[in-house]
């Protein structure tokens, strides 16, 4: 285990949580940001490499030489993953197989993210991590079968099991509230579906605490599963009523409806609740309730969008007065 500074590589890293990771880590950690493509946001070079083309990704890793790396990217989008399952079995269980093989020819620990989707939604209760997995959609599938093969094969992993994941940088069920509701003051929400919002950016925070004084569970050998969420439980419908709230759009009408109304490509699970005991007992990690995190990210979205639109304005002078000079 590392006993100063180290590198930490972090695929995925221009995208919703891998962005936060950045940010949250890169004051105390070299931080080494691989993509696919640019990420102008970061405002910092990427390392820029398909997971799929293993050589190049294995030079990559050897030239750089993190001490740990963090495994971000993946096909997330359940409709799509459903539509396309082989472009999800490779971007999701293949790109995992390389890092997995490249981490363990190394001696690098690994990080991995995965999803409440791994679960069937029927249990009654929440999810422990031993519970077995029975995914119900192609998304789901593809992210037990990287879990299985991390868990069969790496020399040291973590995997952490989030649910509604929202941040600042990327799609998600608050932005796209706040995006139908410039457009209208009714919306249909789907209310049989109970789980926790879970905020990138309080992960991000945990992975540095764990970083900084539980460095041993993150390192040790052999790979473990742990849940990490923000606490308390809502369903989707109420979660709307809550940003509503919020933002003060009271005008704003939320009707229930069932999933089955929903006529998506993929199933989701009516139960996401994961259980967080083994998290705050081993770990030491209880991230905050879901409504605080949702309030303040909702200021952060507020305060970037105007950073944003200043920046834009300001662009726009300088090229006026260019023109003009």
């Amino acid at each position: 285990m590392p006993t100063e500074a180290f590198g930490i590589l972090i695929t995925g890293a221009g995208g919703m949580l891998g962005t936060d990771l950045v940010r949250a880590l890169e004051n105390d950690f070299e931080i080494i940001g691989l993509d696919k493509k640019p990420a102008p946001h970061l405002e910092r070079p990427l390392e820029i490499c398909d997971l799929l083309q293993e050589r190049k990704l294995r030079e990559v890793f050897m030239s750089r030489n993190p001490g740990l790396v963090i495994h971000c990217a993946a096909l997330t989008d359940v409709d799509y993953c459903e539509d396309h399952a082989e472009e999800a079995v490779a971007q999701n269980v293949e790109a995992t197989r390389n890092i997995v093989t490249i981490c363990n020819d190394l001696g690098i620990p690994l990080v991995f993210f995965s999803t409440d989707y791994v679960f069937d939604g029927k249990k009654k209760g929440e999810y422990l991590e031993s519970d077995p997995a029975n995914p119900v959609s192609v998304y789901g599938r593809t992210k037990k079968d990287a879990e299985d093969h991390i868990l069969a094969n790496a020399k040291s992993a973590v995997i952490f099991r989030i649910t509604w994941l929202y941040g600042v940088f990327g799609r998600s069920f608050p932005r796209a509230i706040l995006r139908q509701i410039a457009e209208t003051t009714k919306l249909t929400v789907v209310a049989d579906q109970i789980g926790r919002p879970t905020y990138t950016k309080d992960i991000a925070q945990a992975l540095k605490v764990l970083l900084s004084s539980r460095r041993d569970k993150v390192f040790a050998p052999g790979a473990r599963i742990y849940h990490l969420t923000n606490t308390g439980q809502v369903t989707w419908a109420d979660f709307a009523r809550f940003i509503l709230e919020r933002v003060g759009r009271e005008d704003v009408t939320v009707e229930d409806m069932t999933s089955d109304k929903l006529n998506r490509p993929a199933p989701r699970p009516a139960n996401s609740l994961l259980n967080l005991e083994k998290s705050e007992r081993e770990l030491g990690v209880i991230l905050r309730p879901w409504q605080d995190a949702v309030a303040e990210f909702l200021v952060e979205l507020e305060e970037v969008r105007k950073a944003a639109e200043a920046k834009a304005r300001a662009k726009a002078e300088a090229e006026g007065a260019s023109d003009q000079g």
